[in-house]
């Protein structure tokens, strides 16, 4: 802090030729006090301009995170509704894996299907014949009997 008596006149009236002599120092007091508030408002201008700068910044920083913020709002939210969709297509799946577990278990074990193939080639099911195959054949042989007969009571 600058002394207040730097600044103002000696409480004693200064000689007369001191006097004449005092606005050539109250100028150059004037002067450096001048070149020093000068100085403090360049400098306070400056400050300012920082600080002008640092709240642009800030404001557009702020901009950004709020931007930024939305975006990963939008983002979360459709990952989490891929998700769900995941999550159901993997729960009918599963659902659909128990369906053909439940089937499995019903068919034939390799053991079985020999058994019954063994049974097929024994009995050779291809060369049974139906009713109506049975009655023709009858029919034929009855037939070839009676014309037998009948030759032979020909003869």
């Amino acid at each position: 802090m600058v002394e207040p008596t730097s600044f103002f006149p000696p409480e004693q009236p200064p000689p007369f030729e001191e006097h004449v002599r005092r606005p050539s120092v109250d100028v150059e007091m004037f002067s450096r006090v001048s070149k020093n508030v000068n100085g403090l408002a360049a400098s306070l201008r400056i400050i300012e301009e920082r600080y002008s700068n640092l709240r642009n910044r800030l404001q557009t920083s702020e901009q950004n995170i709020i931007s930024l913020d939305k975006d990963l709002r939008t983002d979360i939210k459709l990952l989490s509704d891929e998700v769900i969709d995941l999550k159901r297509g993997i729960s009918d799946i599963r659902d659909k894996l128990r369906l053909i577990s439940g089937e499995v278990k019903n068919l034939v074990s390799k053991n079985d299907f020999k058994v019954m193939e063994r049974y097929v080639e024994m009995w050779q099911p291809m060369s049974f014949v139906t009713r109506n195959e049975l009655k023709k054949v009858l029919e034929e042989k009855k037939i070839w009997e009676e014309k037998s007969k009948t030759q032979e009571a020909n003869q």
